[in-house]
């Protein structure tokens, strides 16, 4: 008796060995396809459209849309050239709309792999006004003769600009007066006394009394010897003059 030959396969079924080898993919070949989806991603990135929020140095602030391919030196130009800036005297500080820091990036590097939403266009400062302080104004000083303590005199410079109440404490350091206690005067003859309000320049002096009301009992003992002999003269003299002028 004749036996039946076997069934062939059914076509287009691939074997088990076969499934295996499409099922399981090597290392290389997935990295290849990672490497497709992500340069894909990227391409997608770029050509796209990026809107974002444009503030100028003025504090202005404008909508705009650039491709993705622009670079951020060329994004630089086209902003200056649209209001009317120099390029070289500006620059961009790119952040996004998650975080308040600045995004960091390369002249060429483009728009569109970057999460853009404000872009600040900054005056940039002069490397000259950051390294060289303003010069500085000699401050106007001139000699104040002060008179205190019956005979004692002292000399302070000081401003002829400035109130007398800020230049006190310079006068009751150098006299050793207290600040509580002093009291300026004109002179120790009429014992006016001064308006702490005005300066030196304003009341046309630069010799004053400084009277201690603490350590002296009246405003007379602040005048000097010099001061009460030279009184004494002027008086004297007038008194002779009369005395000729009714003979």
């Amino acid at each position: 008796r004749r036996m039946k030959a076997r069934a062939p396969p059914p076509p287009n079924q691939p074997s088990a060995v076969s499934r295996i080898h499409s099922e399981e993919k090597s290392p290389a070949e997935t990295a290849v396809t990672s490497d497709q989806s992500l340069v894909s991603m990227k391409e997608n990135m770029i050509n796209r459209s990026v809107d974002f929020t444009v503030i100028l140095p003025s504090g202005v602030e404008q909508k705009s849309t650039v491709q993705g391919s622009k670079a951020v030196m060329d994004l630089l130009v086209d902003l200056c050239s649209q209001y009317r800036l120099n390029p070289s005297q500006h620059s961009l500080e790119l952040k996004s709309s998650g975080t308040q820091q600045p995004l960091s990036y390369k002249p060429n590097t483009l728009i569109g792999a970057l999460d853009v939403q404000i872009v600040l266009l900054k005056e940039k400062v002069p490397e000259e006004k950051t390294k060289r302080p303003l010069p500085r104004v000699p401050e106007k000083s001139v000699r104040l003769v002060v008179n205190y303590l019956k005979t004692q005199k002292a000399v302070v410079r000081v401003s002829p600009e400035v109130p007398l109440h800020s230049i006190i404490p310079a006068i009751c350091e150098k006299c050793e007066v207290s600040q509580e206690h002093v009291v300026l005067l004109r002179d120790g003859i009429t014992g006016e006394e001064l308006e702490l309000t005005k300066s030196l320049e304003e009341l046309g002096i630069k010799e004053l009394y400084a009277w201690d009301r603490k350590r002296e009992p009246s405003r007379k003992a602040s005048v000097s010897n010099d001061a009460i002999e030279k009184e004494k003269t002027r008086l004297l003299g007038l008194f002779q003059a009369d005395r000729r002028s009714s003979k």
